[in-house]
This record gives structure tokens, C-alpha cells and sequence, in this order.
């Protein structure tokens, strides 16, 4: 297994999925699924992660985004691996520019990508 150094993250194991406090937030991309409501666009915007867990993420952004809405996210982990597309994340509570998000629908292959990068970090 190939091990991923990110510098600046700290686990948080208090959860029932772990989460990675990341203490030098990387950039993440957001579309809006939601394009069918009345007088919304699709939302392709960007944000920076704040925490990381296999079950969702906190990210600061811009994007008019509220809870229930569901969004597709592309994280870049790192510089070397592919980017993580999560098909489907429901935003669950916002906090000013802060939002969470549960992914409801994830691959295999960027479950694995999670797993891995949060077992990396917390090895640190």
C-alpha cells in the first residue's frame, strides 16, 4: 500500500466515522444536482475541505447551497492519485460559508481512495 503524506492533518476519533481535521485545507469542486427547482441553476462552484471522513466532509464555500440539497464533489487527496469523485452528498447543516456533507452514493474505487487516506493519517 502506498502511503500518503499529508502534512497538517490531525484524526478526530471521537465520531462515528472518524474524521481528519485538515489544517491546511485543499481545494474540492462542486456541481448542484438539484438543477430542477424552480428558479435554481446547476451550481459548478469550488471550496476548500476543512475535515475528511469515509462518510462525508466539511468544505467552506461560496456556492448558494442549503441543506437538502444534493451535490457530486471531486476532492484531490493528493497530488499523485486521481481525483475522488463522489457521485452523490447531501448537504446536512450549514454554518455560514461552512457545509457538511453525507455521501449518499460513492464508488468503490474512491471508498477504497478514503479508506486509505484517512488509514495514512492517522499512522502519522
Amino acid at each position: 500500500m502506498q502511503t500518503i503524506q499529508q502534512p497538517g492533518v490531525t484524526p478526530n476519533k471521537s465520531r462515528r466515522n472518524p474524521r481528519v481535521r485538515i489544517l491546511t485545507p485543499f481545494s474540492c469542486s462542486l456541481t448542484s444536482l438539484n438543477a430542477g427547482r424552480w428558479f435554481r441553476k446547476s451550481v459548478h462552484d469550488v471550496g476548500l475541505v476543512h475535515d475528511l471522513s469515509t462518510g462525508g466532509v466539511c468544505v467552506s464555500t461560496d456556492a448558494p447551497i442549503v441543506p437538502g440539497d444534493q451535490v457530486s464533489l471531486t476532492l484531490r487527496l493528493t497530488k499523485s492519485a486521481p481525483p475522488a469523485e463522489v457521485a452523490v452528498a447531501t448537504v446536512c447543516w450549514r454554518n455560514h460559508q461552512f457545509h457538511g456533507l453525507a455521501f449518499r452514493r460513492v464508488s468503490e474505487s474512491v471508498s477504497r481512495q478514503l479508506a486509505e487516506y484517512m488509514n495514512a493519517t492517522e499512522e502519522e
